[in-house]
């Protein structure tokens, strides 16, 4: 009886959520167990089960009983002509996991759950692939096909750039030289270098490390007219480093 009164509870929760348009955008617990694509969090007096991306699943199957903090996002699974839709949510390791993985579904034939199925590498490998063109490598990803590949590629390349310079092991050398520009370049307006400067500290790059690949990039003679042009320009030099 106590369980239909929590499942009526959470159910009723969820309903209120999206009559109002709420969002859980993060949630913590105890990880009690993890699954093919879900994982389950305590959180009492609830256990709340979540999808979860490939590659995060297999960080987390070995710290089951500790506690765990992700990054969420709400949906409704199913649809509304059979009259079954079930609320639910979807954690990430980091909120631009997150954010890579609403770009992803953009791609019409990319749901959900084959978007989760096929974040088997980290976002920023992911997101290479996609900025490099690479349909052959992407093709291979689980769930997706040589014909879905290139749909991904073809609106995702110019999405994806910053995703690409997530700060991971091989973080820029912020003691490294670096030629400055010396005030003001002309080949890119100012609010293309500061939305540039904004998108590399959302992935993880400090004021210091965001300067130097800019300054970098801004070295030579390109026009950079947009963020992503700028943001391309720094990934590749970075690529040939």
């Amino acid at each position: 009886m106590m369980d239909k009164v929590s499942d009526y509870r959470i159910t009723t929760i969820f309903s209120v959520m999206k009559e109002r348009e709420a969002m859980i955008t993060a949630i913590r617990g105890m990880l009690r167990a993890v699954g093919d694509e879900e994982l389950t969090l305590g959180i009492d007096p609830f256990d709340v089960e979540l999808l979860v991306p490939d590659h995060a699943r297999r960080k987390l199957q070995g710290r089951i009983g500790e506690m765990v903090a992700l990054h969420t996002v709400f949906y409704i699974e199913g649809n509304q002509m059979s009259g079954r839709m079930n609320p639910r949510l979807v954690g990430f390791l980091s909120a631009i996991d997150r954010e890579f993985f609403d770009v992803f579904c953009s791609v019409d034939g990319v749901g959900v759950r084959k978007a989760l199925r096929a974040m088997v590498r980290p976002v920023r490998d992911l997101a290479r692939t996609i900025q490099d063109q690479d349909v052959t490598t992407l093709a291979t990803y689980p769930g997706i096909g040589e014909a879905t590949a290139e749909r991904i590629v073809a609106k995702l390349r110019r999405k994806v750039g910053k995703f690409t310079l997530i700060v991971g092991a091989d973080a820029v050398d912020a003691s490294a030289p670096v030629e400055s520009t010396n005030g003001e370049p002309d080949n890119a307006e100012p609010d293309v270098i500061r939305d540039t400067f904004t998108a590399l500290l959302s992935v993880g790059h400090t004021e210091s490390q965001a300067r130097q690949v800019i300054d970098v990039a801004l070295a030579g003679k390109k026009k950079f007219r947009t963020v992503a042009d700028l943001i391309d320009a720094i990934y590749r030099t970075r690529a040939t480093d």
